[in-house]
């Protein structure tokens, strides 16, 4: 063999080793919770902003992996996805840190759920800061993201700081541990802002109206994106990519692809109330168009940039005739929103790729770094109206056994899971319709540690329950789900190797949920049925009685009879109250949980509310 020869075989030998390397490909892994992750067909329009993130980047350099799961907070997805394998129906997802590679980057965007759950500040930092500096230990790239604002306007200059703390928890991990951060939380507040609370709620949230979607009843949620509004919000991360002050950070925006400009108008202008706003695209992202009519006006079509009324949709889920959906391709373009004695407008660009792109949003002037620091004036004190609950001592299948060896259960008794992980409890329900609902789990159970439990319904919904000191003794947790529109299977999978709580029963605040029996029996929520029927609405029907905390005051010089009511609507006690007075509901049950109390004040006057006792 001659020096050439071996030359060359060392060189082919070479570029085996050196090719993976050179052709390896970025992944971006999206940690976050349901504003984050992939949403299934049948709950279209709702898309996390990381579903169709993938269409930014070029392919053949960046995968993206989303791994985002609703219910989550920072400490749940922590120890439940980043550190574990995570089994659901049979399917092992394992854990991030394990896939994580040199080179990766990983974007953490979490508050939401901490919020509601009460993760707090130190387990919160602790759940981030474990997952940055484990990305750093792989050579990854940590870039954290505060969570995105619920449009929950306050006025038209205001948007509701719902998520308190937490976005100022994820801004100091930023600045303590040097990490780069993109704060969602103002740049939506500001991008929210600038749209208005009709078309935030309609165009970018999940305010679902009647015949829009054949997946989607009436909804009301402004926490949940549907897909206009989780591909402008990923739309704006890639805007901050591109001018970040860290230069890893922008060094991922040489791997996005071109963006095509589509124009909307509409004709003639002032028909509309709101129509979908001008944006750009990449190739391969499904662009919907909405138009919604003012009072009179009459919607004609959906007309492109050539004059052509289009038809069909890319999107076989829509239904509204005032919709349109297209595959966006490679070329910028317009389209018309044509009402009556309008016409369309003609498009005269020239169909190329946009060169320049947006540094900010209005009110922001610059890369967003900072936010308002300020949490809410006072206490705010949640009463939950359970329409129904729903005994879980025998479900449909189990893990576990049916018992009443405790006191103060209610029904016939209560479910005690195997004490081991995975084990579950199944119940066939009914929802009468698609939305968002808060539901109520009465429990008890005794040990030093919480334990986690799943409560799956064709989604992922993880509940801390907290040790009640005895097993006599009975508390109430909460987590709001998402429902959907008929026949579905809901089921509580314990996470850790205690197993679960008992579980007593369980709520919802959404009425007319029925149960199917396994003889197909539908069977109605208890509560309701049991207790004399409200007298005017919620609101109206509160005044003189005021509830904050498990403390009842009620004002008035009339004698009040004060009657409380468990989850099943029995009474449980009851106390005659002269004049006005301050009364400890504790001083009338003995068993931490959630009661409906009434306030009776001389012939006709009902009050009427749901109170956590503790």
């Amino acid at each position: 063999m001659n020096f050439f020869t071996k030359i060359w075989q060392s060189v082919v030998i070479l570029s085996l080793f050196l090719a993976p390397l050179v052709c390896a490909k970025i992944t971006i892994y999206m940690c976050g919770d349901s504003t984050m992750q992939d949403w299934w067909e049948s709950a279209y329009p709702k898309q996390g902003m990381g579903q169709d993130f993938h269409f930014f980047f070029n392919s053949s350099e960046v995968e993206v992996y989303n791994a985002g799961r609703g219910g989550t907070t920072s400490q749940t997805f922590y120890e439940g996805h980043w550190l574990v394998d995570f089994v659901k129906k049979g399917v092992t997802y394992p854990a991030i840190s394990g896939l994580i590679k040199n080179g990766d980057y990983v974007f953490i965007m979490f508050g939401a759920n901490d919020n509601g759950y009460k993760t707090g500040e130190a387990n919160f930092r602790r759940s981030i800061g474990g997952m940055v500096t484990e990305a750093r230990a792989k050579g990854a790239n940590p870039i954290l993201l505060t969570p995105i604002r619920r449009s929950n306007f306050t006025n038209s200059d205001s948007v509701y700081e719902s998520y308190h703390e937490y976005p100022i928890f994820m801004r100091k991990v930023a600045d303590s541990l040097n990490v780069p951060l993109i704060d969602l939380d103002t740049l939506s507040r500001n991008y929210l802002l600038t749209k208005g609370e009709y078309y935030s709620h309609h165009y970018v949230n999940m305010f679902i109206d009647e015949g829009e979607y054949s997946t989607s009843d009436v909804q009301t949620d402004n926490q949940h994106l549907q897909q206009m509004g989780a591909n402008a919000m990923g739309r704006i991360v890639t805007e901050q990519l591109r001018i970040h002050s860290d230069a890893t950070a922008k060094k991922l925006a040489n791997y996005l692809v071109p963006m095509y400009q589509v124009d909307v108008k509409v004709s003639p202008e002032g028909s509309d109330s709101a129509t979908t706003a001008s944006a750009y695209y990449p190739q391969g992202m499904t662009v919907t168009l909405k138009t919604t009519p003012k009072a009179g006006k009459t919607f004609v079509g959906w007309f492109d940039g050539n004059g052509n009324k289009v038809s069909g949709n890319a999107v076989t889920q829509i239904t509204s005739d005032k919709m349109y959906s297209f595959v966006m391709g490679n070329k910028s373009t317009q389209f018309t929103a044509v009402y009556a004695n309008g016409s369309p407008v003609k498009y005269t660009g020239s169909g190329a790729a946009l060169t320049t792109f947006p540094t900010n949003v209005p009110g922001c002037g610059g890369p967003c770094n900072t936010g308002s620091t300020s949490g809410p004036s006072e206490e705010v004190v949640t009463h939950y109206d359970i329409k129904g609950f729903f005994d879980a001592y025998a479900p449909d299948e189990g893990d576990g056994s049916s018992m009443n060896n405790h006191e103060n259960y209610s029904g016939e008794g209560f479910f005690d899971f195997l004490n081991q992980k995975n084990s579950a409890a199944s119940f066939q329900m009914v929802f009468p319709a698609a939305g968002r609902s808060t539901m109520a789990i009465r429990y008890s159970f005794v040990s030093a540690n919480d334990r986690m439990v799943n409560v799956y319904l064709d989604h992922d919904y993880y509940v801390s329950f907290k040790s009640t000191g005895s097993w006599d003794k009975w508390d109430t947790a909460y987590v709001d789900i998402d429902l959907l529109n008929g026949e579905n299977t809901l089921q509580f999978i314990s996470m850790s190797d205690d197993g679960g709580p008992n579980i007593d029963g369980f709520g919802f605040t959404t009425p007319g949920v029925l149960r199917k029996m396994p003889d197909g029996e539908l069977v109605k929520g208890a509560g309701e049925p049991e207790i004399p029927e409200l007298v005017g609405s919620l609101g109206e029907s509160l005044r003189g009685v005021q509830l904050r905390g498990d403390v009842l005051s009620i004002e008035g010089s009339d004698q009040a009879l004060v009657s409380v009511y468990d989850m099943t609507g029995r009474l449980v006690a009851q106390r005659h109250v002269q004049n006005a007075a301050n009364l400890s509901l504790s001083t009338m049950v003995k068993s931490a949980g959630l009661y409906r109390v009434w306030v009776k004040q001389g012939s006709a006057r009902y009050s009427a509310t749901w109170a956590k006792v503790k």
